[in-house]
């Protein structure tokens, strides 16, 4: 069997709902219309960027709805159902299925510390028995058994076909693409690094910057496949210059600069706070300086 099923750059999309926490289907559409437009091979929804660990499920539920919907048959869908309860996890995995999507992923259970490496196994063992799509498992910093067992533990249950891989070391990360002789799907996690997880032998990427500037990720990506890696580093600078300015905000003020695109980015959730006009308007004149809005097209 191929595990290879996804390729290209499939943006981690952010959740857009109102004060009451549903989703604000206008701005979902528009998001959605963009990313394609721009190249985008797919969408995954709820993850962190979805701020999956604030919200409600009937939230996370619409917000699948909606990306589905507004994709119409463009563009693959990821649902990620990871969450604070096993039983919330189950019922994101039922309400999957039934919406039909072409994977279920999420990260490791919360507060992994707390489990054992054997449990967490165990975990998406379960979710695989219940999916009707194919699984991704997710590594991220917060794993804190051996990666590599973890890997090769993972890619031997049924249904899991790959990792959305976000660590820093790529030594490690060529070790564990080379799992079952390159049968497995990774996807690079660090939007920052993208290039150097497609160098190490990533079949794509998975990102939260590939909202606001999918054209210049999927060139990356394009320039990549052609060898031009010249092109393709060049690329990874202008997105990067993006994450200069907006790493360590939070979730809100990366919806914020929706707004060049005339997209209502909606709300948050305590405790994180709204940004002010005045950093709207500071955050989006950086990017100018940068040249990032140049890339919203």
């Amino acid at each position: 069997m191929d595990n290879i099923l996804f390729r290209g750059i499939y943006s981690a999309t952010f959740s857009i709902y109102d004060e009451n926490l549903n989703v604000k289907k206008e701005s979902v559409d528009k998001l959605v219309r963009y990313n394609l437009k721009n190249g985008i091979d797919g969408f995954y929804v709820g993850g962190n960027t979805g701020e999956c660990t604030v919200l409600p499920n009937r939230t996370r539920k619409q917000m699948l709805e909606t990306v589905k919907e507004s994709a119409g048959g463009q563009g693959k869908i990821i649902a990620h159902v990871g969450a604070g309860h096993m039983d919330d996890v189950m019922d994101l995995i039922g309400h999957a299925n039934e919406v039909g999507v072409d994977a279920i992923a999420s990260l490791p259970p919360s507060l992994t510390a707390y489990y054992k490496p054997d449990e967490i196994i165990e975990y998406y063992r379960q979710i695989a028995s219940i999916a009707k799509a194919p699984v991704l498992a997710y590594v991220t910093p917060v794993l804190t058994c051996d990666v590599m067992w973890f890997a090769g533990q993972i890619m031997d249950i049924e249904n899991v076909v790959g990792i959305k891989l976000t660590i820093a070391d790529y030594y490690l990360f060529e070790k564990i693409k080379l799992i079952k002789d390159g049968n497995i799907n990774i996807l690079n996690g660090p939007d920052e690094s993208m290039l150097s997880g497609l160098v190490m032998g990533a079949d794509g990427a998975i990102g939260t910057t590939y909202n606001l500037m999918p054209a210049t990720a999927c060139k990356i990506y394009s320039s990549f496949l052609k060898n031009d890696m010249a092109q393709a580093l060049d690329q990874q600078h202008k997105l990067n210059r993006l994450i200069d300015i907006l790493l360590g905000s939070n979730i809100a003020k990366w919806k914020s600069v929706l707004t060049v695109l005339d997209i209502d980015p909606g709300y948050t959730v305590d405790p994180a706070r709204m940004p002010s006009e005045s950093e709207v308007r500071e955050v989006i004149a950086l990017l100018e300086k940068a040249g990032c809005t140049k890339e919203m097209v």
